[in-house]
């Protein structure tokens, strides 16, 4: 085959391959570089000791089992993410190649726990190179599959422009290989928001069968999380632990949306128990809350400020509608709900096909 042969052939696969590419990649509004940041695990550590001989561990398949070991209450993951020129450069306008507004980030989640949780690697302006990290997985805290991802996101706003670079604060710009940690095989939950399975329809204490899930503060100091056992598929699905597939990506929509709600209540909560003050809170969990949301509702004030001022709005009758569309964009801001529903139709529209 001649050159000028080789280079049609090449020329007609990548127009093929963009006629039938992902809806995801077709949908997303600006430049996005998938899997393209280095994410290597270098130790795992239980309770301060080598992890040797415990687990099950698949390196290749970024796979950690701890299903069947006991006794043990911290695992530390050590190692290092690494973010390449190139990438910056294919997803920062070239204006910003010198300081780019990126922010690298290390996210936990937990779905069972309804658990998600960032730790920034990079602050902006961010630059290639390799960044080290450690993160702690409490036994009691997590329950299921913890999953643990890079990400590079936007960390400020810019004036859109003619590029087809992101311009929204909060947006991903790329991600890289996620590794998977298995800690038991749950059935039905228990303990801080981890979920416990009822029969809404059986117990006064719960809102009708229609609603999914509802988040218990009856106990103040550690709200409980329940699901509807009335809707049976739902929480099969819920309890789905594949990661691919069109179950895990509903799975993912379905605790989006649940998730979208628990925090909405228990950062309203929060702010209700916040010493208007001293910015105390009356419970431990409170201070997690606090930890996540205080920087995308008053990124101008430290911390101590932005909980004072926070228990202030929400005390506040002209102050307060303000306030809960700062939440509602706050909560929002920890989701990707389009590209998870994208994904959702996507793996739909493929099985049809």
């Amino acid at each position: 085959m001649s050159a000028t042969d080789e280079d049609a052939e090449e020329e007609a696969g990548e127009e093929e391959e963009i006629q039938r590419g992902s809806l995801v990649t077709q949908s997303l509004p600006h430049n996005y570089e998938r899997e393209a940041i280095g994410f290597d695990v270098e130790e795992f550590l239980i309770d301060g000791e080598p992890l040797d001989e415990r687990g099950e561990l698949d390196a290749d398949e970024r796979f950690l089992s701890l299903v069947d070991e006991s006794g043990w209450h911290t695992l530390t993951i050590t190692g290092t993410v690494t973010l390449e020129s190139e990438t910056i450069q294919e997803v920062f306008p070239p204006d910003e190649w010198d300081s780019p507004a990126g922010r690298l980030v290390l996210v936990k989640t937990n779905p069972l726990a309804i658990h998600r949780s960032r730790r920034v690697l990079k602050e902006p302006p961010v630059e290639d190179g390799i960044e080290s990290f450690e993160v702690d997985i409490e036994r009691s805290e997590h329950r299921g599959t913890v999953k643990l991802e890079p990400f590079l996101t936007r960390a400020s706003g810019r004036e859109a422009g003619a590029t087809n670079c992101a311009s929204k604060a909060g947006s991903r710009l790329s991600n890289g290989l996620e590794w998977s940690i298995q800690l038991d095989e749950p059935n039905d939950g228990g303990g801080l928001l981890m979920p416990i399975i009822e029969d809404f329809e059986d117990n006064d204490k719960f809102p009708n069968e229609n609603h999914i899930h509802y988040l218990s503060l009856d106990e103040p100091q550690n709200p409980q999380l329940y699901l509807n056992r009335g809707h049976p598929q739902v929480v099969k699905v819920l309890e789905n632990e594949g990661a691919t597939g069109g179950p895990p990506r509903l799975r993912d929509v379905l605790y989006d949306y649940i998730e979208h709600s628990v925090w909405t209540q228990l950062l309203v909560q929060t702010a209700r128990d916040t010493d208007t003050d001293t910015g105390e809170t009356k419970h431990n969990w409170q201070e997690d809350v606090l930890d996540l949301f205080l920087e995308y509702l008053y990124p101008e004030l430290e911390d101590e400020k932005a909980a004072v001022q926070l228990a202030t709005d929400i005390r506040s009758v002209e102050d307060l509608p303000t306030l809960m569309q700062d939440i509602e964009r706050a909560v929002h801001q920890r989701y990707d709900l389009p590209t998870d529903t994208t994904k959702l139709i996507e793996e739909a529209i493929q099985n049809d096909n």
